[in-house]
């Protein structure tokens, strides 16, 4: 079997080494496990490579946290190993090694539960979130519909304002414009003007 570098898987699945790094520690808490190296290095296999494409895949689709795409990533991993155990296993299998086999099948069918209830509640959630946003939609909907429709355009006058109008024009009276009156010329001389003799 080919093991290969980190930089090499990253890549191949176009993401940085560190992401690489991040998605390797979540699916080793979750259980699953890579080949490493004397001084701890990770080193992919091409089924670490499969597991890791999986992982991905999950991801992306929405619904799952990294988490639940991790654990699921681990299931399949594990139901793969299991069905190449199975079609490698001869018929002198003895009942301890058959009993083992199906407490691991029953753990893992019972995360694989698990996890399909998790994601029953996340759709059921969100169908509740949605339903929910519909009506306040529609709530906001019907305001501005009501706002829309007692509103008036600026430029044309309302009914109370030119009855307004009208009543200010009827009680005022035109009064008569105030003669002009020209200021007499001062003929005083200068120095008349000045003392104001």
């Amino acid at each position: 079997m080919a093991f290969h570098a980190p930089e090499d898987i990253a890549t191949v699945l176009n993401i940085k080494p560190s992401t690489l790094r991040k998605y390797s520690l979540l699916l080793e808490q979750s259980g699953y496990s890579f080949k490493k190296n004397a001084q701890g290095h990770r080193w992919y296999s091409d089924t670490d490579l499969m597991a890791l494409r999986k992982f991905i895949t999950l991801k992306d689709s929405g619904g799952m946290t990294l988490e639940d795409s991790a654990d699921a990533v681990f299931l399949w991993s594990k139901t793969e190993s299991i069905a190449r155990q199975a079609t490698l296993s001869t018929a002198t299998q003895d009942d301890t090694e058959r009993h083992e086999a199906t407490v691991n099948e029953l753990t893992i069918e019972e995360r694989l539960l698990r996890l399909i209830q998790h994601q029953q509640q996340t759709i059921d959630q969100m169908a509740q979130s949605i339903q929910k946003q519909e009506e306040q939609n529609g709530q906001i909907l019907e305001e501005v519909k009501m706002l829309k429709g007692s509103l008036q355009p600026l430029d044309a006058p309302s009914s109370d304002q030119s009855k307004i109008e009208s009543v200010e024009s009827s009680s005022q009276k035109p009064e008569s414009e105030p003669k002009t009156v020209a200021p007499k010329k001062d003929t005083r001389g200068l120095w008349a003007r000045i003392w104001n003799k």
